[in-house]
């Protein structure tokens, strides 16, 4: 025996006659329909609306709603833009079934009805429509995946281009303005790397919402604006109205104070400082690309500033090409081997004597001149190539360790080291490759990193700054009290010199904050049996200060500028004696 699939719903049937009523009921029951029927439209329609409808069998002909009336309504409702609806009708003409069609009938039964094949009439139309519906699921998510980013929910870099071109040509129309508003995150890429991408995905969703509440808190329409994340960190805002520049900065402003509170998951802090650029149509640009292009140049403008909203100007575009120019010129000074180091002399200060270096590298291009270090570094890090550049530092170092062990020369050296190579990179196989080739004792290079970089107490900053120790070379905390001092952090990771910042040896036999700053830091260092080296040492009264209250070590113009290897070696290796003698700590370090 024949069956048919078992479909559980609601059958919505109206028909003014009791008969058809009751055998239309008898046929949506075996496919497994409950049926509700009906004598009129009017009622057949409100049940429809009110219940979750799986098909509906209509008579033309009824007193109050006709059948094609009701069909109509249903229609307009979009719950029932798949639902299917039958037309059950003694009409058999082709302006009838033309008729049924035009109202939006899915199909069209003749009386007198075969009743014996309806319920497989049925059930056929019922399972077109399943599939239907599945398809058009299936269409669905496969346009939010291609539309959408899948992590914040927002529109992607396509979605956003797409709703960015139809807002330009509306704009055209009404002579709107269309703003751009960039905005760069920062720091996120060090959560996952910190933490793992599922932390970091977290706290990106979480700064998303923020972005979102931020923006909808303005009550501009939907249709005039977009909140869309293009990739990464990068985020975008974009508006249509008057005045959008006023609005634009205001929304700017607005999630930059957003920004600054922590963002709280699982018990921890996170914090982003995001850099925010800019720019409207048609003042800054008269399509989408190059308004995108200049409010992603405002945003690096920021960047560079160190301020965390900017307003594209024209000037801006011209720096961006001098800055990718200078990138392609630096990056060809790393790999062509056009850089150069000078070495910072340290002295101990109870005799003057010279305990080791520190090097500092420097680039001079042959069409720019002399370009500043913290320039070329910026542009080093915001382009990558500060690993590259950092290993050729090294390079440099161990070689010219060589050539002094060579002559009988034991000169310390220190190397700065930045949060990047920290982070993304592994200094210590840098260190010791470098080191092997250059047959030179890893224990003569010293690594300085700054305060702000231990503080984040990372599993990845820890790791690395254990295998350096592990190498032999000594850590230094660099600009120590301009950061976020802190003992514990010191006393879990302790580094074998702390060096007192510039800014708090400028003024420290004149002003009581500096020379309060500075005592304190010397007795941390002395109770903990840490190295102390002053620098930005230009006075004799400085020198004197310090001398008196226990400080190892200074560096500075008083004692010796940055000098060449010529200069170093004429001055202080003109009749080489006896190996130089860095200032032992007092507490030796494994």
């Amino acid at each position: 025996m024949n069956t048919v699939d078992r479909h559980p719903g609601i059958a919505i049937i109206a028909d003014d006659e009791s008969t058809g009523r009751v055998l239309l009921e008898e046929s949506a029951a075996e496919v497994g329909l409950e049926a509700l029927a009906f004598d009129n439209g009017a009622d057949a329609l409100a049940a429809a609306l009110a219940s979750p409808v799986s098909i509906v069998l209509l008579d033309v002909d009824m007193p109050g709603l006709n059948g094609y009336e009701v069909c109509r309504r249903l229609r307009a409702d979009a719950r029932f833009a798949t639902t299917p609806i039958v037309m059950v009708t003694g009409h058999e003409d082709s302006d009838a079934i033309t008729l049924a069609f035009e109202a939006g009938a899915t199909d069209f039964v003749s009386k007198p009805v075969n009743w014996a094949l309806l319920p497989r009439r049925l059930e056929y139309i019922l399972r077109n429509a399943a599939s239907a519906r599945a398809l058009i699921a299936s269409t669905e998510r496969i346009e939010r995946l291609a539309y959408f980013d899948t992590l914040t929910g927002l529109p992607n870099r396509q979605r956003c281009m797409e709703i960015a071109a139809s807002m330009f040509s509306a704009a055209e129309q009404e002579r709107d303005n269309v703003a751009v508003v960039y905005i760069d995150l920062n720091s996120l890429k060090r959560v996952n790397d910190s933490f793992g991408h599922a932390m970091g995905d977290a706290v990106l969703r979480a700064f998303a919402d923020r972005l979102v509440r931020t923006v909808n808190d303005f009550s501009i329409e939907p249709e005039r604006v977009l909140i869309s994340r293009l990739g990464g960190d990068e985020f975008v805002v974009v508006m249509r109205r008057a005045a959008a520049r006023e609005a634009a900065m205001e929304i700017a402003r607005r999630c930059a104070e957003a920004f600054k509170l922590a963002i709280t998951h699982d018990a921890l802090e996170f914090y982003s400082s995001p850099n925010i650029g800019v720019a409207v149509y048609p003042d800054d640009g008269a399509d989408v690309a190059t308004l995108f292009k200049h409010a992603d140049t405002a945003m690096y403008h920021a960047k560079a500033t160190s301020g965390a909203v900017a307003s594209y100007a024209p000037a801006m575009s011209a720096r961006m090409r001098d800055w990718l120019e200078l990138e392609g010129r630096l990056r060809k000074a790393v790999h062509n081997d056009l850089l150069s180091l000078v070495f910072q002399p340290k002295f101990r200060i109870e005799d003057r004597k010279l305990v080791g270096v520190e090097a500092l590298l420097r680039w001079r291009d042959a069409e720019y001149g002399d370009i500043s270090p913290n320039r070329f570094v910026e542009i080093a890090e915001d382009s990558g190539l500060i690993l590259d550049m950092s290993g050729w530092v090294v390079r440099a170092v161990c070689r010219q360790l060589r050539r002094w062990l060579d002559r009988g020369i034991v000169l310390p050296v220190a190397i700065n080291c930045s949060g990047k190579e920290l982070l993304h990179g592994d200094p210590a196989k840098v260190v010791e490759t470098e080191a092997r080739a250059a047959n030179v004792p890893a224990s003569l290079i010293e690594i300085e990193l700054t305060e702000s970089l231990l503080i984040k107490d990372s599993a990845t900053v820890q790791g690395a700054l254990k295998r350096l120790r592990q190498l032999g070379c000594r850590i230094a905390l660099d600009d120590f009290g301009t950061g976020y001092s802190s003992l514990a952090y010191i006393t879990r990771f302790p580094p074998d010199r702390i060096k007192i910042d510039k800014a708090f040896v400028r003024d420290i036999d004149n002003s009581p904050g500096d020379a309060a700053v500075a005592s304190a830091i010397l007795s941390l260092a002395h109770s903990l049996n840490l190295v102390v080296t002053a620098e930005g040492v230009e006075r004799q009264g400085q020198l004197d200060w310090l001398l008196a209250r226990g400080c190892h070590e200074v560096q500075g113009f008083l004692l010796a500028k940055p000098l060449s290897v010529a200069e170093l070696e004429a001055r202080f290796f003109a009749t080489v004696n006896e190996p130089i003698q860095e200032t032992t700590p007092l507490l030796s370090r494994a």
